[in-house]
């Protein structure tokens, strides 16, 4: 049979993708996909001569001038170099009038013939003007051969055999045509999968509709020509009018085509750039849509660094993913893109060669992005399909991207830092920001985990017996730096669990100078033992500024029984047993019930006692010091009580051990002062001038604040300073004898009197006695007892006496409780007595009454 039909090029052939894969190793072309390629080309060639073979006759056999042969040759050359290309990402469906020879050869051309008319002048086309080679040009000649034998084949069946260019051989051709567009759009439709891995099913079909329509228009004008050649030779030339109207119409179309496509492009990157909220992930998707939008190999964001830092070039790797690395100076100012920096979009065309830097590439875009967050590079390079490059309209689409681009980054940097604070926060919410470790919340939440996991334990709770000393003594910033040791030691000896199970202990920081452990699934002697190897890290020596540190703590050991209820519940124990701890001195001590009401008079106290401070809830009680010869009431010692509604009498130790522990021991004893101060003017004003001694502990003497506080006070109440005496005992001053003297000797410029307490009990202070701004000592009242008890026991009374006056104090026997008692503290050297043998201690207000109606009774003897 004669005639076949190439394929109708015009309408749809897409170039296959070995038309922009260089043979051997081809840029994005996998091995197996090029192995596919050439079983496709093997494949094809096998076809097209298994179907040659079939045979045909052409139509119009009279008709075969060399003339025709040469003019196909040449329409079909020509056909092929005037192609229109629809790029995919590494291929392009192609557009050309192919059908237009096609149809005159299937119609006038025996089979042979017209294969060879063909495959010879498409194949010229590619290899001459194309310059095509190697894989591509074995690939399309195949497909020109299959092309050719299809249309041959199927025409030859469908002719009508009488010869005549009529309907019948109208659709004969029409099929043959459209037959071979669609087998051709398969075959480059599988080798466009094999090439690049993927195939948009919606693209293809819209190729093969184009396609089908455009073979349609293409044949039907092909028909016309072989009426006219048949009927009017003449008109001839008004179809080559038509023939170029119709490939400036396929021109114009394409390039409607071509901008929809790049608007829908837009719309899609601004879609898909627009839904990440991640910084890493909304540039990774900005380069990537960019890179499939443009057709660029390279797709990268320079970010310019700010205030000095290094510019940063981030790049899109198929196999590393996102990668940065840092632009030197030197590269921003020399790049080709280097004008982008400046803020002018550059746009370099493969086909200019002038001006061009080392390191540009083939052909690329850049363009300026600015936010108020930073600015930076948006570039392409590298365009995928070789057949075209950058032009104009990409850097107006690029430049319009790299716009959305800008916003779509500062959005996500403005995410990501949201998210990062939200972060922190979160952290902070649930961490101590001193030391690290979780905190108060965060505890309560691991032992939550551990109840609701049903593996028992126990919650340690510990604090730092001394560490306000440390705080008063060597300041704020030593005292947070204990406290940070102290987290990193215990941290060091309990696993934290990063994931919140239930397996592994919690460390955590309370406030202050408390810390909580958390121990699942240990047993209560286990927890014990845990605890004794804390409380031995915890209080080894700690290197601090000049000096090494060496504290001590207590710990309280709570098991966590099956019916427990929360954390509170476990603190509360836990606490229970440390302050058991703290007052045996064991320094650990397991929860024990039957201490949990002398914990809950602990807190209720401790609860009350701000109060008690600030509406004066407590009493001072006086009692009465006389001169040891006359009898005469030289001064009182002010005694703090408490009365509690619901404890009775509290006792003066307990006040000021809660007050210690609950921060509240300086209001206390300014509260005492200005309480005695008070009274003692009362008294002076009804004509009874009386000295009046207050206790201070020894955080008090180390209260550079005191001495200020002092004075202000006795301003208020008109007190003259000598008639105010504060009481220190010696443990007090040796605490810290270096700040107790600096505070004494300011009390000693005030005019303030100072008196040792219980002297006599202490181990070191003999030698610090002399340097201390002292006007008397208090002989504590166990030697009294002792010298009321047997006479010849007064060796340690006599040595204190005689040392207190060699350094000019004045002596005061406390505790005397009988006349014999006051003989012998008197006979020793003794000024003032002080002791239930002149007066038990009684409510201030009570004193001048007592003081009037008292008949000083001289020591006889």
């Amino acid at each position: 049979m004669s005639s076949a039909t190439g394929r109708s090029a015009a309408a749809s052939r897409p170039s296959p993708p070995a038309t922009d894969v260089e043979a051997g190793p081809e840029p994005g072309g996998t091995r197996g996909g090029l192995r596919w390629i050439s079983w496709l080309t093997a494949a094809m060639v096998v076809t097209g001569a298994g179907l040659l073979a079939l045979g045909g006759a052409p139509v119009a056999a009279e008709l075969r001038p060399v003339g025709l042969l040469l003019a196909l040759l040449v329409a079909f050359a020509v056909t092929e170099v005037l192609v229109i290309h629809l790029p995919t990402t590494r291929t392009a469906h192609s557009f050309s009038l192919r059908e237009l020879p096609a149809v005159l050869g299937l119609v006038y051309l025996e089979p042979t013939g017209y294969v060879l008319v063909y495959l010879v002048g498409a194949g010229a086309g590619l290899a001459l003007w194309e310059r095509q080679r190697g894989r591509k040009l074995y690939f399309n000649l195949a497909l020109f051969f299959l092309e050719a034998c299809l249309g041959v084949t199927v025409f030859g069946l469908l002719a009508p055999p009488d010869g005549d260019v009529g309907v019948g051989t109208w659709l004969a051709v029409l099929v043959a045509v459209l037959l071979t567009d669609v087998v051709s759009w398969l075959a480059v439709s599988v080798a466009i999968l094999a090439v690049e891995g993927s195939l948009s099913r919606t693209h293809a079909l819209r190729t093969l509709a184009a396609g089908l329509a455009g073979a349609l228009i293409n044949t039907s004008m092909a028909l016309l020509v072989v009426v006219l050649v048949a009927e009017r030779p003449a008109a001839l030339s008004l179809v080559v009018v038509v023939v170029v109207m119709l490939a400036v119409g396929y021109r114009a179309y394409l390039s409607v085509v071509d901008g929809h496509t790049r608007l829908q492009a837009l719309y899609r990157f601004v879609g898909s750039t627009g839904t990440a909220s991640e910084l890493d992930d909304t540039l990774r998707s900005v380069l990537a849509e960019a890179g499939e939008l443009l057709r660029a190999e390279r797709a990268e964001l320079v970010l310019l660094g700010e205030g000095g830092d290094p510019a940063v070039l981030v790049s899109l790797c198929p196999r590393d993913g996102l990668t940065d690395r840092p632009v030197p100076d030197g590269e921003l100012a020399a790049s080709w893109w280097s004008g982008a920096v400046a803020g002018e979009s550059v746009l370099l065309p493969s086909d200019v060669r002038e001006g061009r830097t080392p390191d540009a590439p083939r052909d690329g875009i850049a363009v300026p992005v600015r936010s108020p967050g930073f600015r930076g590079v948006f570039l392409v390079a590298e365009r995928s399909f070789e057949k075209e490059t950058f032009d104009a309209r990409d850097l107006q689409l690029f430049e319009t991207l790299g716009a959305h681009a800008a916003v779509t980054l500062e959005k996500a940097r403005l995410v990501d830092r949201l998210r990062r604070v939200a972060a922190e926060r979160e952290h902070d919410a649930l961490h101590d920001a001193l030391t690290g470790l979780p905190n108060r919340r965060a505890f309560n939440e691991a032992v939550a985990r551990t109840l609701g996991a049903g593996v028992g334990g126990a919650v340690l709770l510990m604090d730092l017996d001394d560490f306000k000393d440390v705080n008063d003594t060597l300041g704020h910033r030593a005292g947070d730096e204990l406290l940070q040791v102290t987290g990193r030691r215990l941290s060091a000896l309990v696993a934290d669990d990063p994931t919140g199970g239930a397996g592994a202990g919690t460390v955590a920081r309370l406030g202050g100078d408390e810390f909580a452990v958390l121990l699942p699934g240990v047993g209560p002697d286990a927890a014990v033992l845990r605890a004794r190897d804390i409380l031995a890290s915890v209080t080894a020596p700690v290197p601090m500024q000049d000096i090494t540190l060496t504290t001590t703590a207590s710990i309280g050991v709570a098991p966590i029984p099956p019916d427990a209820r929360d954390s509170d519940e476990l603190l509360v124990h836990a606490d229970v047993a440390m302050y058991a701890a703290k007052a045996s001195g064991a320094g650990v001590s397991p929860y024990v019930p039957e201490d949990t009401d002398a914990v809950h008079r602990r807190l209720a106290l401790a609860g009350e006692l701000p109060t008690a401070i600030e509406h004066r809830g407590f009493e001072v009680w006086c009692q009465p010091q006389t001169d040891a010869r006359t009898g005469v009431v030289t001064g009182v010692e002010a005694l703090l009580r408490w009365w509690h509604p619901s404890y009775g009498w509290v006792p003066p130790t307990e006040v000021v051990a809660i007050a210690e522990r609950t921060g509240l021991l300086g209001r206390l004893t300014l509260a005492v002062l200005a309480e005695s101060l008070r009274l003692r003017s009362e008294w002076a004003r009804a004509g009874y001038e009386l000295d009046i001694s207050v206790n201070v502990t020894a955080r008090d003497i180390s209260d550079l604040s005191l001495p200020g506080a002092v004075g202000a006070l006795l301003a208020a109440t008109g007190t003259p300073p000598a008639a105010l005496v504060l009481e220190i005992t010696e443990s007090g001053v040796m605490s810290d004898p270096e700040r107790s003297l600096e505070v004494l000797a300011a009390l000693h410029r005030l005019g303030v009197g100072v008196s040792v307490d219980d002297f006599g009990t202490g181990h070191s202070s003999l030698a610090y006695l002399e340097r201390l701004p002292v006007n008397e000592v208090k002989i504590d009242q166990s030697f009294v007892k002792r010298l009321e008890l047997e006479a010849t026991d007064s060796t340690v009374v006599r040595s204190i006496v005689l040392l207190a006056h060699d350094l000019g104090m004045r002596v005061v026997a406390e505790g005397v409780e009988s006349d014999v008692a006051r003989q012998r503290v008197q006979a020793l050297g003794c000024e003032l007595v002080q002791g239930f043998v002149v007066a038990r201690p009684m409510p201030g207000d009570q004193v001048p009454g007592w003081v009037a109606g008292r008949t000083p009774e001289p020591l006889r003897g």
